[in-house]
């Protein structure tokens, strides 16, 4: 298979198992209950997708295809689907994030257990059978009766050979259920909050190369900042052009937290409000000014830097974002996000 096509492959994989994965969220959210399958699939899914350079590559290559028509259809339906995913996490959060998935393992349905008892029974009753004759012939021995001895001798050979057989049943199946507890062993992590932070990241990539065409509306600035006039439509800024090398993905995860702190929404608005209701702008910048204090940026981009995020997060910064207004934040990032690993 050419590169070309294994990228796009990804993402034609990726639409069914994030509807299967839609289902078992659904599901597990209706019965209160993860049956160990639906982690299976869950974590399955994450370590089978959460390589974001890879989906980004295969985002490009796929941009590259001929059929537009196709292509809209297929990002739609991914967008949805990662959108779905979010919705149904972001509801119920603390259920899916304390559930215990050790309980979950050890509790899945196995019946290599009920096999081990019923041949423990068998083995065992042999046992008792070979100990009773092995007695039987030692009285006869201490008698020195050799008919009894003949005849034992002979019971006990055969004996021994069924509890022999019978003993390595149970030794395969104590195999069999040593393989499948390591295999319950690779599914102990609780996921759900990695695939949330993964669907982030993608739907940040999806909307970053097939934007979703939306109506512009006139944001308003705080009244305590200045506003400026609407400005003329920008050359699209392309994270390469500000981003310093490997940066960008850096910056995904501390996005995709932006989100779940409710700072954006899934479609990328920045939506946190004063009291007032008016956007917190202040704020944005500030988690501006943390990338900057931390070498996110390439120097000298300051311009493509606020126009990048006007455009991203659909808000105008303004005047906010110069230089005299940011340097007073460097002493309250840290204070605002004290939970985000710079």
């Amino acid at each position: 298979m050419e590169p070309h096509d294994k990228h796009i492959a990804l993402l034609t994989d990726l639409l069914p198992r994030y509807r299967t994965v839609n289902s078992h969220y659904r599901e597990t959210v209706d019965k209160s209950v993860l049956c160990f399958d639906a982690q299976c699939t869950i974590a399955d899914f994450y370590n089978e997708f959460n390589d974001i350079q890879l989906f980004e590559k295969s985002i490009l290559n796929f941009l590259l295809s001929t059929d537009k028509e196709i292509q809209t259809q297929i990002i739609s339906n991914l967008r949805t689907e990662a959108g779905t995913n979010l919705e149904i996490y972001t509801a119920n959060k603390d259920f899916f994030d304390g559930i215990d998935i050790i309980n979950v393992c050890s509790g899945r349905y196995n019946p290599i257990r009920s096999d081990i008892d019923g041949q423990l029974e068998v083995a065992n009753s042999l046992w008792q059978e070979l100990t009773k004759v092995r007695n039987s012939l030692e009285s006869a021995s201490w008698k020195i009766d050799k008919i009894a001895t003949g005849r034992l001798t002979g019971e006990e050979e055969k004996v021994e050979n069924l509890y022999k057989k019978e003993q390595k049943k149970l030794e395969t199946l104590y195999r069999k259920q040593k393989e499948s507890d390591n295999h319950a062993a690779g599914y102990l992590k609780n996921v759900f909050e990695e695939v949330y932070k993964l669907g982030c990241s993608f739907i940040s990539l999806l909307n970053n190369y097939f934007p979703v065409e939306k109506e512009k509306t006139q944001t308003l600035e705080s009244t305590a900042e200045i506003s400026e006039p609407e400005q003329e439509p920008q050359t699209e800024i392309e994270p390469n052009m500000i981003f310093r090398t490997g940066k960008y993905e850096t910056f995904l995860t501390l996005e995709a937290k932006l989100i779940t702190d409710k700072y954006l929404n899934a479609e990328l608005h920045w939506i946190s409000t004063h009291e007032n209701g008016k956007p917190d702008i202040k704020r944005l910048v500030t988690f501006l000014v943390a990338l900057m204090d931390n070498k996110y940026f390439l120097p000298g981009k300051d311009p493509k830097i606020k126009t990048f995020f006007e455009s991203r997060y659909h808000i105008s910064i303004g005047q906010n974002f110069e230089r005299k207004r940011r340097e007073p934040l460097l002493d309250e990032y840290r204070i605002i996000f004290p939970n985000y690993i710079f």
